[in-house]
């Protein structure tokens, strides 16, 4: 169910009732963190077999074979490294075989089809242009890889208890757009006693109005401009498109923002605090800051298990520029099966590297220097959102 639609606006309520009363019932039994859990899941399985029945079926399959693989790589810490390297490379690979299928199938099939040209193949591509694609499942894939990989590396113990790690992955506010939580961040909270404070839900009704705002008021007021100028943009000026094109700018930061900070609240309304995934993005200096505000959590997920295991930074200035451009794929590949994110995401991982070979950010700069930062940032960032919208590089180009 998504969160900003009138269905979970009425169901939420009700919901929450729910809960606080199953809490307020239990709070002196020593089951109380099961059955709240237990209560959870189920609340949140509920949400999914509403909107998805069979995205709820692959949740559960990615939850499953996930929880099974972590207890087998903590059975096999003592194993020789390349061993443990051979095991954790093929669990990743059957843990994003859904994702991947699902969601890139038709778009490979299409880069084939491209190259050879084969106007057989174009026809035979329609089965996968119709794949069933979950909701959320990009975001539920990365989350329990996330958690994987964390046990591979020993950073975190496998969660043994099957209950806790079905709401780990499927808690309904984050699973439809985040954000990414870690397992040292979450879990811990699942497992801990529940309670409910007045100042959570208080905290929570704000974020979530705040977020339905930018939701509501700010981004889809916007795109009743912005589509029309996309949809048509050869016939309309050059002022006007670059209007339309800072107006997605906001727009998609209303969008995304919105969603996340109500994800962000109705957590905390059930007591959890999740990850901010926002901090003012368009007032960053450098492109380098903007992705350390823009969508942190999946930032944060690519530094982790993208950046890091390539080498970072630590081995050379070309490997680490090689690194960013690799991580900066990833990202453009995450945000959609098609070669407009794929270019966006290498733009701005050539900017990062552009930054760094220039020393830019490593300074602090004057309120005059900082201000141009600042409107150069964001028209790189508009310029991108750019390749993000169209549906082509042509169009883009256009």
């Amino acid at each position: 169910m998504i969160l900003n639609s009138f269905d979970f606006l009425i169901v939420l309520p009700l919901v929450l009732c729910l809960y606080v009363a199953v809490i307020y019932l239990c709070r002196n039994n020593r089951y109380s963190n099961i059955v709240s859990a237990a209560l959870l899941t189920s609340i949140s399985y509920g949400f999914f077999l509403f909107y998805q029945p069979l995205g709820a079926m692959i949740l559960f399959a990615v939850t499953a074979i996930t929880y099974l693989f972590a207890l087998v790589m903590e059975r096999h810490r003592d194993r020789k490294r390349l061993q443990k390297t051979m095991l954790i490379t093929t669990f990743v690979i059957i843990a994003i075989a859904p994702l991947a299928v699902l969601k890139y199938s038709s778009f490979v099939a299409g880069l084939f089809t491209d190259i050879f040209n084969n106007a057989a193949n174009a026809s035979d591509n329609t089965f996968l242009d119709n794949l069933f694609l979950p909701l959320g499942i990009s975001f539920f894939t990365f989350q329990s890889v996330g958690y994987l990989w964390d046990v591979y590396r020993q950073k975190i113990n496998a969660e043994h208890n099957f209950l806790y790690y079905m709401l780990f992955v499927g808690f309904f506010p984050q699973i439809a757009s985040g954000p990414i939580s870690k397992a040292d961040e979450l879990l811990p909270q699942i497992r801990g006693r529940r309670a409910i404070a007045y100042t959570d839900l208080t905290e929570g009704a704000r974020l979530m109005l705040w977020g339905y705002f930018l939701k509501a008021v700010v981004a889809d007021r916007l795109a009743t401009f912005v589509d029309p100028v996309y949809a048509d943009y050869m016939n309309f000026s050059g002022v006007t498109c670059f209007i339309a094109s800072v107006f997605y700018s906001l727009q998609i930061y209303g969008d995304f923002a919105g969603y996340s900070l109500i994800a962000i609240g109705v957590g905390r309304l059930f007591g959890f605090d999740l990850i901010n995934n926002f901090r003012r993005p368009y007032l960053s200096q450098s492109i380098t800051e903007f992705w350390k505000k823009w969508h942190i959590s999946l930032t944060r997920w690519l530094t982790d298990y993208v950046y890091i295991p390539l080498g970072g930074n630590r081995k050379g200035k070309p490997r680490t520029y090689a690194n960013i451009m690799a991580t900066f794929i990833v990202s453009g590949i995450w945000h959609g099966a098609n070669m407009t994110f794929i270019v966006w995401g290498l733009l701005h991982g050539l900017v990062q590297c552009l930054e760094r070979l220039l020393g830019i950010g490593k300074k602090s700069a004057g309120k005059v220097m900082a201000f141009f930062r600042i409107i150069l940032t964001f028209l790189i960032a508009d310029f991108a959102w750019i390749l993000f919208r169209m549906p082509t590089l042509s169009e883009a180009g256009g």
